[in-house]
């Protein structure tokens, strides 16, 4: 039977890129500059991919941000792993380009919530998850946070379809969820039963809150849902939290 894996690590082996990058690690300046510039095209692809326009490789502070992100990605790489450099190098350019985007910009980010509110949407992953060439800086750093966020909720089999059927539509239960989510979250006693359980500790979030017991279960998903994020790094996730807390667009 052919062993697969052996194949796949042969390839990966003979990659010839693995072997220029560990030249240019042991001081080969030249090799790494014609690696950057023979790259050049690449480069500009994984730009374009997270502005979705034409880079400019003259005037575009975002190739400037793209050709320091390719160089630390040759310092970075670590051929140990078996990983494909050029995956990885775009990686690194994608996130640097979406950082300096975020940094520059005062756009306003649609959160995913959102859509929660319109009954007449029932598909919220084929609106949140798919992802072509040419996305916006904010939409590739929601596809990544949507994708990590669906992967915590499973651990409690729930889908974002049932969170987006159960999330309440009005701005005073939406503040209470997120307070008592905000309770577990801070409680590190509590918080710890809760990821152990994989249940919201009710009983004492009743005792504290004088929350009755059938608020809590009738909401459970969102409050869960709230829960994962307030202790994760989803950023423009919790952007959403704290404007509904606020009082904002949201609400």
């Amino acid at each position: 039977m052919l062993n697969l894996k052996f194949f796949k690590k042969q390839r990966q082996e003979n990659d010839p890129l693995r072997d220029i990058i560990v030249k240019i690690r042991n001081g080969d300046q030249t090799l790494k500059d014609k690696l950057i510039s023979d790259y050049r095209p690449f480069i500009l692809q994984s730009i374009s991919k997270v502005t979705g326009k034409y880079i400019d490789p003259v005037n575009s502070e975002e190739f400037s941000i793209g050709l320091m992100a390719f160089d630390e990605a040759i310092n970075c790489y670590d051929e140990s792993q078996n990983r494909n450099f050029l995956n990885f190098s775009d990686q690194v350019i994608r996130r640097r380009v979406i950082d300096f985007l975020r940094k520059s910009s005062k756009s306003q980010v649609e959160y995913p919530f959102t859509y929660f509110e319109n009954e007449e949407n029932n598909n919220f992953e084929e609106k949140y998850l798919k992802v072509e060439y040419g996305t916006s800086t904010d939409n590739v750093e929601m596809e990544e946070e949507i994708i990590s966020f669906k992967r915590d909720l499973m651990r409690f089999n729930i889908t974002l379809s049932s969170l987006a059927s159960c999330a309440p539509k009005h701005k005073d239960s939406k503040q209470l969820c997120i307070k008592l989510a905000r309770i577990v979250a801070d409680n590190q006693a509590l918080y710890d039963r809760f990821m152990r359980t994989g249940n919201i500790p009710i009983t004492e979030l009743t005792k504290i809150t004088n929350v009755y017991h059938g608020t809590v279960e009738r909401n459970r998903k969102f409050i869960i849902a709230m829960i994962l994020i307030l202790k994760s790094n989803l950023n423009i996730l919790q952007g959403y939290i704290r404007d509904v807390e606020g009082g904002g667009r949201y609400e």
